[in-house]
């Protein structure tokens, strides 16, 4: 009762009352604002965390790359665009040396010019084709490392350069031929009769073509902070496969094709804002 009676004096006041309301309304104030701190608190937390995509601003993009592989190296340009975030596609061209790993280079000890025992023509391809890459992992807006998927096929077309040669056909030197490497011929299979390769623009004239298609796939790693300009280190495997056997070598089996591992870089620009 006395309890009551206390309280009844307390709300009753009008004095008290307004000192009731009063330190309602500043408890209400505080406790709001706490609220409204920890949610502002909350969101600088989530910003501070939060990193934001690299934004694409162009659209095309082109450049060259020179490309090392397990049998000779490629020299290459290729242009394309960008179709959304994570995808580019782009057509290429390239030409590339294709060394027999089998052929074994021989020097003359009398000032001849250094051959390849055994090879009958020296190869050299030429490639076009359409491919695109995955984008796998973005690069921040500050820059990094990009990782992408890359793949393209398409046509590739060899040449082969038979070798020419300089056969001894006497013991006192004075009879030397020029000649096509043969298989059929005995003195063209033992070194002692062979004095040299022959000019290299004479394999010119038996040039002789090879159509066939290609794939290739890989990584690319883009690393730079500039958009506009790209600097790209890649790595994979390509093939080219041919609709007849290539004659490389004599008393070797002539292939179908060649499988080589490669490490290339691409260097370029990008252009055509969005």
């Amino acid at each position: 009762m006395k309890k009551n009676a206390s309280h009844t004096v307390l709300t009753g006041s009008p004095c008290w009352a307004k000192v009731w309301k009063k330190l309602r309304l500043l408890v209400v104030i505080c406790t709001g604002f706490g609220g409204w701190g920890g949610i502002v608190s909350a969101q600088v937390v989530v910003y501070e965390d939060f990193v934001p995509p690299m934004e694409y601003v162009y659209l095309k993009e082109r450049f060259f790359y020179a490309q090392i592989h397990t049998a000779g190296f490629t020299l290459g340009y290729e242009q394309g665009r960008m179709n959304g975030r994570v995808h580019y596609s782009g057509w290429n061209i390239e030409v590339a040396t294709q060394l027999n790993p089998k052929a074994k280079g021989v020097s003359w000890y009398n000032g001849g010019r250094r051959y390849k025992f055994g090879m009958l023509n020296s190869f050299c391809i030429l490639r076009a084709g359409y491919g695109g890459l995955w984008v796998l992992n973005e690069k921040p807006y500050w820059g990094g490392v990009q990782v992408s998927l890359s793949y393209r096929g398409g046509f590739s077309l060899g040449f082969a350069f038979p070798q020419y040669i300089n056969v001894l056909y006497d013991t006192a030197g004075q009879d030397v031929r020029l000649e096509r490497m043969d298989p059929e011929n005995p003195r063209h299979k033992d070194i002692a009769y062979i004095l040299g390769r022959g000019p290299i623009l004479k394999g010119l004239s038996g040039m002789r073509p090879y159509p066939g298609i290609y794939a290739k796939i890989g990584l690319n790693f883009e690393f730079g902070k500039s958009q506009e300009r790209s600097h790209t280190l890649g790595i994979g495997l390509i093939y080219d496969c041919y609709f007849t056997r290539i004659p490389l070598m004599m008393e070797q089996k002539n292939p179908f094709g060649f499988l080589n591992f490669y490490v290339e870089y691409k260097f370029g620009k990008r252009y055509g804002l969005r």
